[in-house]
C-alpha cells in the first residue's frame, strides 16, 4: 500500500532525500516547462501545479563537513489535477510518497473508505 495514515520517520542514510509538503498552489516559474512527478504530463510555465521542495543527506562525513547535514536538491512538481487529490489526500490524514501516482492513491483511498465516486454517464 501507498497510503498511510502517518508519515515514517526520514531514514537518515546517505544519500537520501525528504521533501517538505506544500500547502497550496503556485504557478511554475521555471525557464522549461516540467513534468508532473506523479501522472508524468508537462506543466506549462505559468501553470497552477504545487512544489515539493526536498533535502538529502549528505553522501559522506566530508561532503557534511562542506555542506552540512541538509543538502538543498531539485524540487519535484505536481500538475494542478495530481496536485488536487494530493492536497485532500494530506488533509484527509494521510502520508504517502510524492513520486507514488496520485490516481492509484486515490483508487486505493476509495478501497479503504468504501467510497463510490458518483459518474454522470
Amino acid at each position: 500500500m501507498s497510503l498511510y495514515c502517518s508519515c515514517p520517520e526520514w531514514n537518515r542514510e546517505p544519500g537520501t532525500w525528504e521533501y517538505y509538503p506544500p500547502n497550496d498552489f503556485t504557478k511554475l516559474k521555471t525557464k522549461r516547462r516540467k513534468r508532473c512527478q506523479s501522472c508524468n504530463m508537462l506543466i506549462d510555465i505559468g501553470a497552477d501545479c504545487i512544489k515539493f521542495r526536498r533535502n538529502r543527506a549528505p553522501y559522506n562525513e566530508i561532503e557534511r563537513d562542506i555542506k552540512g547535514d541538509e543538502i538543498a536538491i531539485a524540487p519535484l512538481y505536481m500538475c494542478e489535477a495530481c496536485g488536487e487529490i494530493y492536497l485532500n489526500l494530506e488533509d484527509a490524514g494521510y502520508c504517502f510518497n510524492p513520486c507514488d501516482d496520485m490516481n492509484d492513491c486515490l483508487r486505493e483511498y476509495h478501497e479503504l473508505t468504501g467510497f463510490v465516486p458518483n459518474r454522470a454517464t
